[in-house]
């Protein structure tokens, strides 16, 4: 499969399947400061780990998860970034059940709450809960061959449900996505400042072993892009890389992102 071409990605913004080899050398022939941001904690370490190894100076490094840039980002824009975790969500999804919330009563739902929270937990990484993406899922879903139609039109219904549920009685955050998807609205409202209150010194952000598309992470991608002069390297994993590659620059076309079907 071919490699996207540049000009379907913003200026600041370049594809790689593989090739951290390329991040390593930077380490210890640049001085520009480098964000590393390691989705699995254990590539992180990896990363860490064959530096240490060839003895590489990695000052010009900081290592972070996706989570970590939200919750520096939210602060420097002085807005919550405390979110529940999956025990207190848990918490409340069984409360949601015990009440007999209707956003969550149909035939094709689970009454199970870890089944309920992983089928919210798989809407949010697909849509984003975005306007535009949860209408293409309810699309998606239309089209299929009854009675699977209306079963995927319901489970799609009680995610978007649970979810507005959980953030009317949370008092945090309803997940760590959350949280990165208000870093996203911000960097996009304040056209990229709170993004330099929190990473003064990082010229560069590299995306490294990357073997999914969470769409929360590719909308805050697309903030930094379009609100910031940071060079930004995603590096795709080799056993998906070509596919996620070539499906990449239509995820960035979304608009408004992190934008959500609830009210603010």
């Amino acid at each position: 499969m071919a490699s996207t071409p540049q000009s379907e990605l913003p200026s600041n913004l370049t594809l790689h399947v593989g090739d951290e080899e390329a991040l390593l050398e930077r380490a210890g022939s640049t001085s520009d400061m480098e964000l590393v941001v390691a989705p699995v904690e254990l590539h992180r370490r990896n990363l860490q780990r064959r530096l240490r190894e060839s003895r590489t100076p990695k000052d010009g490094f900081e290592f972070v998860g996706p989570t970590g840039i939200a919750e520096r980002v939210l602060e420097a824009d002085d807005r919550p970034n405390v979110a529940l975790d999956r025990i207190d969500r848990l918490t409340m999804i069984r409360s949601v059940l015990r009440d007999g919330d209707p956003s969550v009563a149909a035939p094709a739902v689970p009454s199970d709450p870890q089944a309920l929270e992983q089928l919210r937990t798989e809407v949010e990484s697909v849509t984003g809960f975005h306007p535009a993406r949860i209408d293409r899922l309810r699309e998606i879903a239309d089209g299929l061959d009854a009675p699977i139609d209306a079963d995927a039109g319901e489970i799609t219904t009680a995610a978007v449900g649970l979810e507005r549920t959980l953030r009317r009685r949370a008092e945090k955050a309803v997940s760590e996505v959350e949280l990165l998807r208000g870093a996203t609205r911000g960097l996009t409202a304040a056209d990229g400042d709170p993004w330099w209150a929190a990473f003064p010194d990082v010229e560069r952000v590299s995306l490294v072993g990357v073997s999914g598309l969470p769409i929360a992470h590719v909308d805050l991608l697309t903030a930094i892009a379009r609100t910031t002069s940071v060079s930004i390297d995603v590096h795709f994993r080799r056993g998906t890389g070509a596919y996620l590659e070539d499906r990449f620059p239509a995820l960035l076309e979304v608009a408004d992102p992190g934008s959500v079907v609830f009210d603010p």
